[in-house]
C-alpha cells in the first residue's frame, strides 16, 4: 500500500483506503510509520444526547427545586420588574441579606447561603445606607453579613455590559461576563442580583431571539453557582399603565421562569381628595413556572425598608401616633423660634412637607403622610393653633403652639 499524500487529513485517508485496507493501515499506523492521530480523529462531544427515560421507572420523581420557596426556582433566572424609585434594589438587597442570615423575606425564609448583589446604578454609599436599614431591621452587624458570605459589587459610571448582539442577532457574552461567571463559580452565591438589564445588556430588547439568548446567559450564571439570577428591569409606560410590568418582547416574560412586579398602590377612592399614600406599595408574583402563582402582597415603607403590611393592635398604633405626636410638636416649636412660618395648607410652607426633612423625622421614619395624621390630631386637641396673620388683603395661616 504506497504512503497517502501529506496533504490528505485523517477523513480523506480513511475514505480513499477503503474496508480491505483499513486492517493494513491501522498495522502500519501501530509500527509508527503513521501516527494513530492521524488516522482516527478523536470524536468531538456529542450535544445530543438521549434521556433515558426507562431508568425514571425506578427513580422517584423530583420535587421543584427552590431558592426561595415557591418563588424562585434555583439554577433558573427570575424578572424584577418595577419603575424607578419603587423601592426595587432595596427590596433585592435585602434579599440577598436574608440569605446570607437565614431570615424572613416577605413572609419566606430564603435558603441559606452566600450572595451576590451587583449594581450598575448606585454607588457603595447608597447600597451602605440600604444596608443600615436592613441591619437594624435584623438586627445584626455588617460584620454578620460579611460572615455569611455577601459580596457587593458596584459597576456604576463603568462599562457593566455582559452582553452584546451583532448583526446576525447572536448575542455574545463580554469579558467581563466571563470574569463573573468565573467569579460565580469559585463563590457560589445561592442568590445573584442584577440591577439592572438595561445596564448589562446591550442587545435589542424587543427582538425575541437576542432577549432569550441573554436570558439564557443569566441562567447559566444561576446554574454554575447552584442557586438563582434575579434580574431587574424597568417596564415601558404601556406595561405600566396595563400593569403587565413589561418592556419590549414578550421573550422578556416567556423566557423566564418566574417574574414578579413592584408597583405603586392606586387609590380605590379618591373623592374626598385626600392625599395618597405614597408609601404604599404591592408587589405581584405574576410568572411561576413550577409553583403558585398570582400571590400578592401589600408593602409600606418602615423603618427604611418595604415590609409586609400588617395590621397594628390599637396599642401598638397609640404608641406611634403619640411617637408623631411628639416629633411633629418639637420640629414646630423650633421652626417657631427660628422665625419659620409653616402652614396646614399645601403650598411651600406646608408644615407635614416641611417637617418630613427634618433629623427628627428621619430618624425615625416618619414621613410627610404620618405626620399631616399628627398634625391633625394635634389641632383637634387644641395643642397645635391655626392662627390667620397678615393684612385683610393678604392674610395667610400658620401654625402655633398653644
Amino acid at each position: 500500500m504506497s504512503e497517502p499524500p501529506d496533504d490528505m487529513d485523517a477523513n480523506d485517508v480513511l475514505r480513499s483506503a477503503g474496508s480491505d485496507g483499513l486492517r493494513e493501515m491501522f498495522d502500519r499506523a501501530e509500527r509508527k510509520v503513521i501516527p494513530l492521530r492521524d488516522v482516527v480523529e478523536p470524536a468531538k462531544p456529542a450535544r445530543l444526547r438521549p434521556i433515558s427515560v426507562a431508568r425514571w421507572d425506578h427513580v422517584a420523581v423530583p420535587e421543584p427545586d427552590w431558592t426561595v420557596f415557591n418563588r424562585i426556582p434555583r439554577r433558573q433566572t427570575a424578572l424584577f420588574s418595577g419603575e424607578g424609585a419603587m423601592g426595587k434594589s432595596t427590596l433585592l438587597l435585602q434579599l440577598c441579606a436574608a440569605h446570607v442570615l437565614g431570615r424572613d423575606w416577605l413572609h419566606t425564609m430564603p435558603e441559606l447561603g452566600p450572595a451576590l448583589f451587583l449594581d450598575a446604578e448606585d454607588d457603595q454609599d447608597v447600597m451602605h445606607r440600604r444596608l443600615a436599614a436592613i441591619v437594624k431591621h435584623y438586627g445584626v452587624t455588617f460584620a454578620d453579613l460579611h460572615a455569611g458570605g455577601l459580596q457587593l459589587l458596584s459597576l456604576v459610571g463603568e462599562d457593566a455590559i455582559l452582553a452584546t448582539s451583532s448583526r446576525s442577532g447572536k448575542v455574545e457574552p463580554t469579558a467581563l461576563y466571563g470574569e463573573l461567571l468565573a467569579f460565580v463559580g469559585d463563590v457560589k452565591p445561592v442568590m445573584i442580583g442584577l440591577a439592572s438589564a438595561a445596564n448589562f445588556f446591550a442587545g435589542n430588547e424587543n427582538d425575541r431571539g437576542e432577549v432569550q439568548q441573554f436570558i439564557g446567559l443569566c441562567t447559566r450564571l444561576a446554574i454554575v453557582s447552584n442557586g438563582s439570577v434575579v434580574l431587574v428591569s424597568h417596564p415601558s409606560n404601556t406595561g405600566i399603565q396595563t400593569g403587565t410590568g413589561v418592556s419590549g418582547s414578550t421573550a422578556w416574560h416567556n423566557a423566564v421562569r418566574a417574574r414578579f412586579f413592584l408597583h405603586g398602590v392606586k387609590k380605590k377612592d379618591d373623592s374626598d381628595g385626600a392625599e395618597p399614600d405614597n408609601d404604599l406599595r404591592e408587589i405581584e408574583f405574576m410568572k411561576n413556572n413550577y409553583g403558585p402563582r398570582a400571590e400578592r402582597l401589600t408593602l409600606r415603607w418602615q423603618d427604611g425598608l418595604f415590609l409586609p403590611e400588617r395590621k397594628r393592635s390599637a396599642m401598638q398604633q397609640a404608641a406611634q401616633d403619640q411617637r408623631d405626636d411628639e416629633i411633629f410638636v418639637t420640629v414646630l416649636a423650633r421652626f417657631i423660634q427660628q422665625n419659620r412660618a409653616v402652614s396646614p395648607n399645601k403650598g411651600s410652607t406646608y408644615a407635614p412637607a416641611q417637617f418630613a426633612g427634618e433629623k427628627e423625622a428621619k430618624a425615625a421614619y416618619v414621613n410627610g403622610v404620618r405626620l399631616k395624621a399628627a398634625m391633625d390630631r394635634l389641632i383637634d386637641a387644641g395643642r397645635v393653633v391655626i392662627e390667620t396673620v397678615g393684612p385683610a388683603s393678604k392674610q395667610r395661616k400658620q401654625l402655633v403652639l398653644k
